[in-house]
């Protein structure tokens, strides 16, 4: 009886006892990560995101110089109507444009057909149908600060931005007054504020008007080299205009013309400036103008963020090096070895340390400049100049070498094809590994992958 008692409690003292142990697996609860107690039962809970973690987050694809030199206007009219042929030009490429937020040029040209004072050697103009053609393409942004927008006049520099501004097409580096110029194409996508800063370091001798509340492209001149004495900014008005910008965004790219025509290393000043800029505030620095590729540089900046250089993109669009062939100089291919740069905005959240916007996915890929100039008169009567992916079309030509070794007895055109994809490979993989030693491989990325068809 005693023990019989000494087993079972009395009701009150029971309750207590439970109370107690509730209490006990409460603070079990509590105390376990990921782990609800509901009824007695244990269900799992989704776990809180690792920090850092990306909240969002903004693309950008990047290239050279978009020059209309008389034989790719040619290329366009062979490729299709209007804007139709200038979006041919592109459609190799098109698809890296259209799968970033913000596609960006530089085009190196007027678009003044009612201003024009025609076109020669160094002299350009165009048509709106380009700016509908890059449009087309996927790119959202040129930058019209360059060494040629002066080339129609001012009456022909105030109408190509009159077109950029009907098309719908940003552009950086120019403004309806001299201040104006010098303030960032500001823009928001997915809650990133993303500036656009242009300017260049080259005018052909031409200057800005003599009034400041005219229209103004971003003058940046070389000390030495400025021999027609064009007033334009100085090494600290231009760092002030980068900190600047980069107070009205979350993440400032730098479009400049700069360097020298032709050389395969930046001048040690802009090495020097482009630092300073990254420092000011800007994230990207992207440029152009020497016609030919320079290194990509990753910077760190003094206070703490990844940054990017690339120095000069190359040509994009030109009828540079147009009779270029294997077993040349390697400097006669130069301006037809090319670049496409990717990279993106992203929001990360740090938790206790905050919300940051940083560089990521960086990437390059190696593009050539495609002309048939060559084979003009021969083979073909159609100009085809048109940027393409190297990493695409190598294996594109191995494929089709393969399936033409296949044939037993190959027709006379067979051969000829076959001849000419295999010199076509031996250009491109010679010319891809001479890119890469240029600008490192250390950020190569394939191409986009190829839609299947319906």
């Amino acid at each position: 009886m005693n023990r019989t008692m000494h087993w079972l409690r009395p009701a009150t003292s029971l309750k207590k006892h439970w109370r107690l142990i509730a209490s006990g697996i409460v603070l079990f609860c509590s105390l376990t990560a990921g782990v609800a107690c509901v009824s007695g039962t244990h269900a799992a809970q989704t776990p809180a995101a690792p920090y850092p973690h990306t909240l969002a987050q903004v693309t950008f694809a990047v290239a050279g110089d978009v020059i209309p030199h008389e034989a790719v206007k040619d290329a366009a009219k062979a490729a299709g109507p209007g804007a139709d042929g200038w979006a041919a030009l592109f459609s190799q490429v098109s698809d890296v444009f259209e799968r970033a937020d913000f596609g960006f040029v530089n085009m190196e040209t007027p678009v003044a057909p009612e201003h024009t004072h025609g076109t020669k050697p160094f002299m350009f103009d165009a048509l709106p149908e380009l700016i509908t053609g890059l449009k087309q393409s996927g790119v959202k942004i040129v930058s019209f600060a360059n060494n040629h927008v002066f080339d129609q006049g001012q009456p022909g520099f105030a109408e190509t931005r009159e077109h950029l501004r009907e098309q719908g097409m940003l552009f950086a580096g120019s403004g309806d007054t001299a201040a104006l110029a010098w303030q960032p194409v500001i823009v928001e996508k997915n809650g990133i504020k993303v500036g656009f800063l242009g300017m260049t370091r080259w005018l052909n001798g031409n200057r800005n008007p003599e009034k400041d509340d005219e229209p103004h492209v971003n003058f940046f001149p070389y000390p030495d080299d400025n021999a027609s004495g064009a007033p334009g900014m100085d090494a600290a008005g231009v760092l002030e205009a980068v900190k600047q910008a980069r107070a009205k965004c979350d993440f400032l790219v730098v479009s400049i013309h700069w360097g020298v025509e032709y050389a395969t290393a930046p001048k040690p000043v802009d090495v020097d400036m482009a630092h300073k800029m990254l420092d000011a505030g800007a994230t990207v620095i992207v440029g152009h103008h020497p016609h030919v590729l320079q290194p990509v540089e990753s910077y760190k900046t003094q206070d703490g963020r990844d940054a990017l250089i690339f120095f000069s993109l190359g040509n994009f669009l030109s009828n540079q090096a147009r009779e270029y062939r294997l077993g040349q100089a390697d400097k006669e291919g130069d301006p037809r070895d090319e670049l496409m740069g990717e990279f993106s905005a992203v929001r990360k959240d740090y938790g206790p340390g905050g919300v940051k916007v940083e560089l990521a996915n960086v990437g390059i890929l190696p593009v050539w400049g495609e002309n048939n100039r060559n084979e003009l008169g021969s083979t073909t009567k159609i100009p085809v100049i048109r940027p393409v992916l190297m990493d695409r079309e190598i294996p594109r030509l191995q494929a089709q070498i393969d399936e033409l070794n296949k044939a037993e007895n190959p027709t006379g055109a067979q051969k000829q094809e076959l001849s000419a994809a295999t010199t076509e490979l031996k250009v491109l993989g010679y010319r891809r590994r001479l890119l890469l030693e240029r600008t490192g491989s250390t950020f190569l990325v394939p191409p986009p992958a190829i839609a299947a068809k319906p």
